[in-house]
């Protein structure tokens, strides 16, 4: 009987650790705007197991200098707005949809009550933000595209369209940013085992009933 419930504990063990997780990422560097950027990840090799989830984020990253200059004869206060947006695509048809969809993933750097006097130029160097988006449950209907015997890649790109905006100032600020911007993404596939295997619980039940039977069976001998 202890051999019994050992094979049966061995068999949930088992089972766990036949499920795992494999990830894939891919971040480029920053570029002078306008930037158009390939990034390649992973498919899920069906031959691992049966996929149970994906989860796949990107992300963008932008560094500018803002220069502002007043040239009114007085001083004026300001307002500017640096930002980037990010059009991602894909060559999986049903990803591709998702992103423009989904897209843009907009970045930016805001100068609030800027304070210039008149002719004054202030540089603000460095200005950076980075923001991400994570696609995971809107992927379910799209499991089998990411899913190939013995894996492969599949492509991204990113786009950016780069700007400035300033309020205030009366129209007499003149505004110019240098600006760099980067495109990531990451995908994390979770799978279990190729084959049915019993729960944990479901093997604990059936344990626990070859316990009892054992017990009744040796009362009926005594």
């Amino acid at each position: 009987m202890k051999t019994a419930v050992a094979l049966i504990l061995a068999l949930a063990g088992a089972s766990a650790a036949q499920a795992g997780t494999i990830s894939f990422n891919d971040a480029k560097p920053l570029q002078v705007t306008e930037i158009n950027q390939s990034l390649s990840l992973g498919l899920f090799d069906s031959s691992l197991g049966v996929l149970t989830g994906i989860a796949l984020s990107i992300n963008g990253e932008m560094l500018t200098n803002i220069t502002l200059t007043n040239r009114a004869a007085q001083n004026q206060r300001v307002t500017a707005r640096g930002s980037v947006d990010l059009d991602f695509s894909s060559d999986l048809a049903g990803l591709n949809l998702l992103f423009i969809a989904s897209n843009p993933l907009t970045l930016s750097a805001t100068l609030k009550d800027v304070e210039l006097a008149s002719n004054q130029t202030q540089v603000f160097n460095n200005q950076r933000d980075r923001e991400s988006s994570l696609f995971d449950s809107q992927l379910n209907s799209l499991w089998g595209d990411f899913s190939r015997v013995g894996g492969g890649v599949f492509n991204i790109s990113c786009k950016s369209l780069s700007g400035i905006s300033v309020s205030g100032g009366g129209g007499n600020i003149e505004a110019s940013q240098e600006t760099q911007a980067a495109c990531g993404a990451a995908i994390t596939y979770t799978y279990g085992p190729s084959t049915q295997v019993p729960e944990p619980a479901s093997l604990a039940l059936v344990a626990l009933a070859m316990v009892g039977a054992t017990v009744v069976t040796r009362r009926r001998q005594a």
